[in-house]
């Protein structure tokens, strides 16, 4: 017998997996086609049950923009690995709930990271059942429009939005995917007066911006921030909105006209999927939420430091120990082959020419090390991947927690990948989704679902079983918890942590759009 629900949309028919219900791609609001390009997301209904066994499509994306795809090159998958493809019409949702009759749940809402470009909720390695099942927890996984679609910004598009939003309808797409959790929680067993969002990259991103949306706070209690706690990359000002909506008119043989938004309108997806293919940032990440002092008023931290994001909202924002490294340029060739001009023209070009005496003595080059085989990497390359760890991940994660009412800090250190622990490497222990895992990996995974659940749950990751984890209580610095087979925790200062005091200081400069060739710039 296949489990149903009845929803605000309509009634859905899932699939039960052992304790576990799964109901894949169900519609959350219309398909932003045609006059809904651009604009707010709407409500969606449908008569009859909606057959939710399968995963939903991805949101409109370039191929060459996706990061975790298969072999296949599809953005999402169905149970049975059959291709679903990419569509405009993608905001759907999985829900993953435990199927034992309880008391109200605690609810998880997931939302994926890849650039703001690229990523569905049909990933494998976000797979809710085992985070649900261990944890006594409702999972949902949401879509949100990317690329162009999604944060395409220009006062010529204001007016499509009631409130003047322009540039954010992905973060729009993630408010309106939470109203329906609100609205929605019960029918899956869920507690709507206990949600935590989290996302890893720029899903920790956007989650860092509803931190600071107010009509977003009814939303949401609790928040877990995994590699970009309002990263520098996280953001647009709208003269850069402004110079990517030339760029996708032009792409889209619109520019001439005296008002290209309905030549814009009437645009393939697949034309404004691949409108940027110049990346004018050093990040690499041409599309992120515009700041346009309607939805977005101002960099996350900032307005941390003001007193201005969500009260009484505990947090976990974590980092993992070489979240840089494949962000750096020439990666992975570069792992063994930088050599000391390539550390200094990393510093050159990321940072540039003035700054590179500084970055050499707060990031100075070690001694060399193995790797998981044996090898020795580059130790200037791994100067390198920790100057890009501490410039867009653990710095910001620090800046953020200290801002929050309670807050818990995590890095993960466990190596999986040539001996690393490299960007999204956690996201597989916080799911339960290792492939074939040593028994060293599977109980860093049962740790991980276990203080993700509990702090959903009780606003606390701490419980019984489970290593004990400190939050940060007092201004000496944070207490730190090592993530790895043998978690330890620390305490680290942080005006010590490296790179973070320069990078405060140099703020201003560094959180915006900064160009390829910054030498030549005028700043």
């Amino acid at each position: 017998d296949a489990p149903t629900a009845t929803t605000t949309g309509g009634r859905v028919s899932g699939t039960a997996y052992g304790a576990v219900d799964f109901f894949g791609g169900v519609p959350y609001a219309a398909a932003p086609v045609g006059e809904l390009r651009w604009a707010p997301p709407t409500a969606v209904a449908w008569s009859g049950t909606f057959e939710a066994q399968l995963y939903g499509a991805g949101c409109v994306q370039s191929l060459d923009a996706l990061l975790f795809d298969g072999t296949a090159r599809c953005a999402s998958r169905s149970r049975d690995g059959a291709c679903r493809g990419v569509s405009e019409d993608c905001l759907n949702a999985n829900v993953w709930a435990p199927s034992a009759p309880a008391p109200p749940r605690a609810v998880m809402v997931w939302t994926h990271g890849g650039c703001f470009v690229s990523g569905s909720n049909a990933a494998a390695a976000y797979d809710g059942f085992e985070l649900s099942s261990s944890g006594d927890v409702v999972v949902v996984s949401v879509n949100y429009r990317l690329g162009a679609l999604g944060f395409l910004g220009s006062e010529k598009l204001r007016s499509r939005d009631p409130r003047g939003t322009t540039g954010n309808y992905g973060l729009l797409d993630t408010i309106f995917a939470l109203e329906w959790v609100r609205d929605n929680a019960a029918a899956f067993g869920g507690d709507a007066g206990r949600v935590t969002i989290f996302g890893q990259s720029s899903g920790a991103g956007s989650v860092s911006h509803l931190l600071a949306i107010e009509r977003a706070w009814p939303l949401f209690q609790r928040a877990i921030l995994e590699s970009g706690s309002g990263s520098f990359w996280t953001y647009q000002d709208m003269a850069a909105a402004e110079g990517n909506f030339r760029t996708a008119a032009t792409a889209a043989a619109c520019g001439a006209a005296a008002d290209a938004v309905p030549c814009l309108l009437n645009a393939s997806s697949a034309t404004l999927a691949a409108a940027v293919t110049v990346v004018p940032c050093r990040d690499a990440c041409t599309w992120a939420p515009a700041i346009d002092d309607a939805l977005v008023k101002g960099r996350v931290v900032r307005r941390a430091r003001q007193g201005l994001l969500r009260p009484n909202t505990s947090t976990i924002s974590g980092f993992n120990l070489n979240d840089g490294a494949m962000f750096v340029p020439g990666y992975p060739a570069a792992l063994e082959g930088m050599d000391g001009k390539g550390l200094e023209d990393y510093f050159r070009t990321r940072f540039d020419s003035e700054h590179v005496a500084a970055l050499d003595a707060l990031f100075p080059v070690p001694g060399g090390f193995p790797g998981a085989d044996g090898r020795g990497y580059s130790s200037d390359f791994y100067a390198a991947q920790r100057c890009e760890t501490d410039y867009n991940y653990a710095c910001n994660a620090f800046w953020l927690s200290e801002a929050a009412e309670r807050s818990w800090i995590y890095h993960f250190v466990e190596p999986t990948y040539l001996g690393l622990a490299l960007h999204a490497a956690e996201i597989e222990y916080v799911f339960g989704t290792l492939s074939d895992p040593t028994p060293a990996q599977a109980a860093v995974s049962a740790n991980m679902r276990g203080w993700w659940a509990n702090f959903a749950k009780a606003g606390d990751p701490n419980g019984a079983g489970l290593p004990a984890w400190p939050a940060w209580a007092d201004a000496t610095g944070f207490a730190v918890l090592n993530i790895s087979a043998a978690p330890a925790v620390y305490r680290v200062p942080t005006d010590a942590y490296p790179g973070c005091a320069w990078f405060d200081a140099n703020y201003d400069y560094l959180s915006g759009c900064l160009p390829r060739n910054d030498d030549d710039a005028a700043r």
